[in-house]
């Protein structure tokens, strides 16, 4: 359910309202607040508490609920607080757990909000890091899908000034791997990646920067020795104007704006997020908790809607016989 403060109840009680499910479906979280937003933006929708998840039937117009029932009724709305943190983490947990017990195929996570998780404890700067620790997967990548574009970040919730030191030969590899290997099980035996450039221009030569010289192409270099299809370092400028057209399965970007700015433009705010490098699929959608709309039924359910379709899609893949 994500944060249970911010506007993942609202859009997961559209998305149920709006659509038949094509799978079962159960949302792991607190049924008074999920009751509660039914009520006010999705009427007729029915919200049924489950204890298991076999218990769980595809009927339209209904929400089942694995309860929890860890959020008080007098938690402030549209605001971090160490509540709605701790709330948010135990969904996680018993989510993730499902998936690694092999009860549900696949995840998909809604918004929370990173001040809320450190309020509450829990120093992780997103879902990412926080579900490595809890599948203990010692590699994980996020990867943007959004349009015709696949963009996994090499650097993700971190200052800017930081990223210049974070750009390795080894994390770039890293990367590369992951992505690599995320394509070859779920789109093409034989995938192309492309890898943007750190600094602007490629460094020109070095003279805007030597993180090309000295870390990416390296790593690209080392890439292909695997026979991995990687190409780059490309100026993320010019990548990303004709990457539409282009031939490549997936982008590597070195940081997070670099690589969700045009992910998100391309989708109109329908982008997916997927985790790479877990033993379990996850998808989330490509927004934040939005306090600031809180409350005032102005929450679009695309993004949710596009993440539980991916979901399922890659858990029919996985699950296919080979």
């Amino acid at each position: 359910m994500g944060d249970p403060a911010g506007i993942g109840p609202e859009v997961i009680v559209k998305c149920f309202h709006d659509r038949q499910a094509p799978s079962r479906r159960v949302v792991v979280g607190d049924a008074r607040v999920l009751a509660d937003a039914a009520k006010r933006f999705a009427p007729g929708l029915s919200v049924v508490t489950v204890r298991d998840v076999n218990e769980v039937e595809c009927k339209n117009k209904t929400l089942n609920v694995l309860d929890l029932d860890n959020v008080a009724s007098q938690m402030p709305q549209g605001k971090a607080s160490a509540m709605g943190g701790k709330a948010a983490v135990a969904y996680i947990e018993k989510a993730t757990g499902l998936a690694l017990d092999g009860d549900v195929d696949a995840i998909v996570t809604a918004p929370i909000n990173k001040e809320g998780i450190h309020l509450a404890g829990y120093p992780f700067p997103g879902h990412t890091e926080f579900l490595a620790k809890l599948t203990g997967s010692p590699d994980s990548a996020l990867m943007m899908v959004g349009g015709k574009l696949r963009v996994v970040l090499a650097t993700t919730h971190v200052p800017l000034h930081s990223v210049r030191d974070l750009i390795t030969t080894e994390l770039v590899l890293n990367k590369i791997r992951l992505t690599h290997q995320w394509l070859v099980k779920f789109v093409d035996e034989k995938p192309k990646i492309a890898i943007s450039a750190l600094n602007p221009h490629a460094g020109e030569g070095g003279i805007f920067g030597d993180e090309e010289k000295d870390a990416i192409t390296p790593a690209i270099e080392m890439a292909r020795a695997e026979n991995i299809d990687a190409d780059g370092p490309w100026p993320a400028d010019s990548l990303f104007a004709r990457i539409g057209s282009s031939d490549y399965d997936a982008v590597i970007a070195m940081y997070h704006d670099q690589g969700m700015v045009p992910v998100k433009m391309a989708s109109m705010g329908h982008a997916v997020n997927i985790t790479l490098g877990l033993p379990i699929i996850r998808a989330s959608v490509d927004h934040g908790t939005a306090y600031d709309i809180v409350g005032k039924g102005e929450a679009d359910p695309g993004s949710l809607m596009k993440a539980l379709e991916t979901a399922e899609q890659l858990a029919k893949i996985a699950l296919a016989p080979r």
